[in-house]
């Protein structure tokens, strides 16, 4: 590639790369959204040797040899989500959130006034990294703000995308995708901050643009009041758990600002945290879109998958009357199409875990 090779992180890299094999070579190239004639050349040769060896994946080795194998594909999304699954979690500190931000859009995108996608607690960057650069067409026939799939329908193109993230590691690591993309596509259009969550969305409010979508993709779950589960998680009263009832209000008032409302997608693999951010939205004035494919009854969805989890069932033994996460507010499709969906959710599908889809707007009626 014509690049200086001497140093002790080349060394590094060149080290690792010779101790991983053909399986880690290709998926660590993709995940570095490494583009070119240097990345089809690695793909063509793994594609080989995998043959060479019977590797059993043939829908793997035909990715590599037609080149469609690259950053959205799932085994680099698995290794992108391993990797971030494994970094300590952060937590706003006190000087953090008493700090004085200030986010110049004019500075960061080339036109601010493009209509933005928001990503709070956007992990590694995958999907907004992805859908930058997804066709706005790539649905297929679209009604209302959906796809005959349930997707999403949204100008992607024409979007710019910021994403919020308290790891400075992945901060940087999205950033650095969008400095070495070769096609220019995300270069003005993305951008990640390393901002507490409610910090950034008051920035947001400065947006020159009108904000269409927020995200908030599988947050760290709060720990149950009676249950075992991780120990290591917050209580929701420490007010440590990312999506306060302070976020909801920011985001409520961000996607009221013009007539026509923007949306709040939110995703997670816990019930209980789902049917908790639900009632929060409804109590400020949000409503649910009614989904394409609503999910009908949730626990025939965990009899589909395997079964129902621990969390779940402890959560029902104190809480035998809670409203469950079914109806026309749940989505048991993806609302993301598969190229712009997060490395966590590809572990979901992976795994074949249920995931907990909901869709808000404010708006009086949500008959879309």
């Amino acid at each position: 590639m014509g690049s200086d090779l001497r140093g002790s992180t080349s060394a590094d890299a060149c080290f690792n790369f010779a101790l991983a094999g053909v399986q880690q070579m290709d998926k660590k190239f993709a995940a570095s959204d490494i583009q070119g004639k240097c990345a089809s050349t690695l793909y063509h040769i793994a594609a080989h040797y995998l043959q060479k060896k019977g590797y059993a994946d043939s829908s793997l080795i035909e990715q590599l040899k037609t080149g469609s194998f690259g950053f959205s594909s799932q085994r680099p999304l698995l290794w992108l989500w391993r990797y971030s699954s494994r970094q300590r979690k952060e937590v706003p500190s006190f000087l953090s959130t008493k700090a004085i931000y200030h986010v110049d859009w004019q500075e960061i995108f080339h036109d601010p006034h493009k209509p933005l996608v928001v990503d709070i607690g956007s992990g590694m960057g995958a999907s907004l990294l992805n859908l930058a650069i997804l066709n706005s067409t790539s649905g297929n026939n679209a009604q209302g703000i959906f796809n005959n799939d349930g997707t999403l329908q949204m100008p992607w193109t024409d979007c710019n995308y910021a994403g919020a993230e308290l790891n400075q590691a992945m901060v940087n690591f999205g950033n650095g995708i969008i400095s070495r993309d070769t096609s220019l596509r995300r270069k003005g259009r993305v951008h990640f901050f390393c901002i507490p969550a409610e910090q950034f969305l008051d920035q947001l409010g400065r947006y020159p643009g009108k904000v269409v979508l927020i995200m908030i993709n599988f947050p760290s779950p709060y720990r149950l009041e009676n249950g075992d589960g991780n120990f290591q998680l917050p209580f929701i009263r420490s007010g440590q758990f990312m999506v306060t009832k302070k976020v909801l209000q920011l985001i409520t008032s961000l996607l009221s600002r013009s007539e026509t409302s923007g949306i709040f997608l939110f995703q997670t693999k816990c019930e209980d945290v789902a049917v908790h951010v639900t009632n929060e939205c409804y109590n400020l004035g949000m409503e649910c879109v009614n989904c394409k494919n609503p999910v009908k009854a949730i626990d025939l969805q965990y009899a589909r998958s395997s079964k129902r989890p621990k969390r779940v069932n402890e959560w029902l033994q104190t809480n035998p009357l809670a409203n469950r996460a079914e109806g026309n507010c749940y989505s048991s499709s993806p609302f993301l199409l598969q190229f712009g969906q997060p490395e966590t959710e590809a572990q979901c599908n992976l795994d074949n875990t249920v995931v907990h889809r909901c869709l808000y707007q404010v708006l009086d009626r949500c008959e879309l």
